[in-house]
Parts: structure tokens; C-alpha cells; sequence
């Protein structure tokens, strides 16, 4: 009975398991000037983890409420609209043109100042002598004949109500933009009419020139549809040769707004016109195409 029960000791022994118990971590706050704890904090292994998660999760949250609901989202490549990136640029190019105009205000009051404080620089004039002057031909100190000077007045009254020569101080400060991009321009149709025809890939999109509102959309057998624009200052923008078109009369637009689509047709042709009160004007001479 001993010997067995010696044996199933040693069995019981042999066959029993340390006892391991489970990692514990703890944070501690110490006074350094007493050295006791201020705050501690046990916590397992499992909780470890787990808070970590929390806080990353937590982290991750805050951040995407930021972006969703803050003009941080602003800042992210590629989420501008469109509308958005082109008003930025269009606003961009008006404090560049702000600057320059304050530039030249600022040259024009310290040309002024100059003036009435005496702090002008004179060059020195150079006066000709008596043979210099004799050295001039007769003719060209000549005044003007009577038929010249009528000419000139003509000219004059003429040029005074012509609305090509105003066009240019109206269209001062509007920015337009090209009817479409990668264009290159064919040939300026000399019928009077001031249309411009461009050589565009197939499946370009067109584009409005400036901000306005849609007069009218028609098709033309010969030319294809036809898009008209009536834009602010009196003048029109006329897209001849669209394919398919992306827009209604009355339809509100702004400048680069795609209004159509160039055919698949690699012969197809597109025409821009540009008018002002009723007078074709020099495309070329207010877009760069």
C-alpha cells in the first residue's frame, strides 16, 4: 500500500503543470519630489490592445469629420468641382490684374511726388546748331496741305462711332476662355463675317468662351448645330460645326462650361464668331487659341 501510494505520488508529481498567470501592465504617475504614485493604471494584455484599437479608431474619426465637414476637405488633390477650380483660377487672374493696376496707381503717385517735392531727374536737350538745322530737309518741316488735313478729319469722323475701335476698352477686364483646347486654326474667313475655323480632333469638347446665357440652339443641314451665347457687354459667341450639344435656350452657363462635343466625324469642321453689338470682331484678337 506504501509503494503504491508512492507511486501515485510521484505520478501526481510529475504530471502536474506550473501555474502560469497572465501578463498584467501597469502605468504609473510618480512624485518625483516623494516618490509615491500620484495615479496608476493596471490593465492586461487584452486591454492593452483593445484601448489601442479605441484610440486609432478614435484618431481615425475625428480626422474624417474634419475632412467631411471643414473647408480642410478644400486642400485634398482632385476634390475641387470644376466650377470651383475654374472660379479659383478666373479669381486667381484677378488679383494678378488688381496687382498690376496698383502697380502702375503706385508708379503714377510717386511720378506725382516726385514732381511736387522737385525730385525730378531732367535729361539734358540737346539744342542743334544753326548748320544742323539748315541740314533738314525743306519738305519734311513742311505743314500739311489743305487735302491731307481733310483726309485726316474724314478719317477721324469716321473711326469716332465705329464699334470695332470701342470693342476693345468694353472687353477690358473680361477674361474669355478658347472654345475649345488643342485647336489650331485653319484659315480667317474673308466674307466679312469674321469666322474662324479651327481644325479640333474628333470628340473635343466645346466649351463656353465666357459666362452667359443660352439664346439659341439650332441644326443647320450644311453646317451641323449651332450654339449662341449672349454674354454681358453686348457681346455673342456663335459655335458653328458642334456635334452634339450639352445645352437648352435659356440655360445659364459659365465661362468654360462644356456646351457640346465635336463629332466623331474626322472631317467635321468647327467655326467660331465673336460679336460685339452686332459687329463681327478679330477672334484672335481676344482669345489665344
Amino acid at each position: 500500500m506504501d509503494k503504491d501510494k508512492v507511486t501515485q505520488n510521484k505520478k501526481l508529481s510529475t504530471t502536474k503543470r506550473p501555474f502560469k498567470s497572465p501578463k498584467r501592465f501597469r502605468l504609473s504617475f510618480v512624485n518625483e519630489n516623494t516618490f509615491n504614485e500620484v495615479w496608476t493604471i493596471k490593465m492586461s494584455q487584452t486591454k492593452v490592445v483593445v484601448s489601442i484599437i479605441a484610440i486609432v479608431g478614435a484618431v481615425a474619426c475625428v480626422m474624417a469629420t474634419l475632412i467631411a465637414f471643414t473647408p480642410i476637405r478644400t486642400l485634398l488633390p482632385g476634390y475641387l468641382k470644376t466650377s470651383q477650380r475654374q472660379e479659383n483660377i478666373v479669381n486667381s487672374m484677378m488679383v494678378d490684374s488688381l496687382k498690376m493696376r496698383v502697380d502702375i496707381n503706385n508708379a503714377y503717385l510717386q511720378n506725382i511726388t516726385d514732381i511736387l517735392t522737385d525730385n525730378v531727374v531732367v535729361e539734358e536737350v540737346v539744342i542743334p546748331n544753326d548748320s544742323a538745322v539748315s541740314a533738314i530737309p525743306v519738305d519734311s518741316i513742311m505743314g500739311a496741305s489743305p487735302a491731307e488735313l481733310q483726309f485726316i478729319q474724314q478719317f477721324e469722323d469716321d473711326e469716332r462711332y465705329n464699334l470695332s475701335v470701342l470693342s476693345p476698352l468694353v472687353a477690358e477686364g473680361m477674361l474669355f476662355y478658347a472654345p475649345v483646347s488643342g485647336a489650331t486654326v485653319e484659315e480667317q474667313l474673308m466674307d466679312g463675317s469674321m469666322a474662324l475655323s479651327l481644325i479640333v480632333s474628333s470628340l473635343s469638347p466645346v466649351s463656353a468662351v465666357y459666362a452667359g446665357t443660352v439664346v439659341d440652339v439650332y441644326y443647320d443641314a450644311m453646317k451641323g448645330n449651332v450654339v449662341i451665347i449672349q454674354h454681358s457687354n453686348d457681346f455673342l459667341s456663335k459655335y458653328i460645326g458642334v456635334g452634339e450639344t450639352m445645352c437648352q435656350v435659356g440655360a445659364k452657363v459659365v465661362a468654360g462650361q462644356r456646351i457640346g462635343m465635336i463629332s466623331r466625324n474626322p472631317d467635321s469642321r468647327f467655326v467660331f464668331e465673336l460679336w460685339h453689338k452686332g459687329t463681327a470682331l478679330q477672334p484672335l484678337d481676344y482669345i489665344a487659341f
